[in-house]
């Protein structure tokens, strides 16, 4: 007998677009289930002066929360990632230039899911834990962003614009289309 799989929608981006507000209002919208980014409690508990081996850390936390959301998710459920192997992937590009080939099947290995591609034309915020305040090295990312969700045939949607109560309502309106709610 198939069973309905959960619905799932997640967030990619440069640093500093609003990704985590918008995955908890998403969520909060939908009466789905956030989950967050693993990196960020991490960096807050160990400091943002990572190294390889944090990052290493940090990926396989990433990889033990989604898989901790989808063991629990019942069929239907609305499992919204404010981050994922996506995330992961371009960082390890940019920081270390390279992907281990286990990051690239994590991400191979995903059922479907939705993106939602955060733009950087947006005001960087300094939280401390944040490394890329230039615009140009910032729109040079997002193009990476892009790139990489191509490479992965991922279905995705560039949210942009400087409003991020518009950008809400913008991935609100694109996911309820892919729910039926629309």
């Amino acid at each position: 007998m198939l069973t309905e799989k959960p619905k799932i929608f997640a967030f990619a981006g440069v640093e500093s677009t609003g990704k985590s507000n918008c995955a908890a209002y998403l969520a909060y919208s939908l009466h789905g289930k956030l989950i967050e980014e693993f990196a960020r409690v991490y960096l807050e508990e160990n400091s943002n002066q990572y190294k390889h081996e944090d990052f290493i850390k940090i990926a396989h936390g990433q990889a033990e929360l989604e898989d901790q959301a989808l063991r629990s998710a019942n069929a239907g459920d609305i499992l919204v990632f404010d981050t994922d192997y996506i995330v992961i992937y371009v960082w390890s590009l940019i920081v270390y230039g390279s992907v281990p080939d286990w990051i690239e099947q994590r991400i191979l290995s995903y059922g479907p899911r939705v993106y939602f591609l955060m733009t950087p034309e947006v005001e960087w915020v300094r939280d401390g834990l944040r490394e890329y305040p230039d615009l140009k090295i910032r729109e040079a990312i997002h193009q990476t962003y892009i790139d990489t969700l191509q490479k992965f045939g991922c279905v995705y949607h560039i949210i942009s614009g400087d409003n991020h109560s518009a950008r809400q309502l913008e991935v609100l309106q694109i996911a309820r289309s892919y729910l039926g709610q629309d």
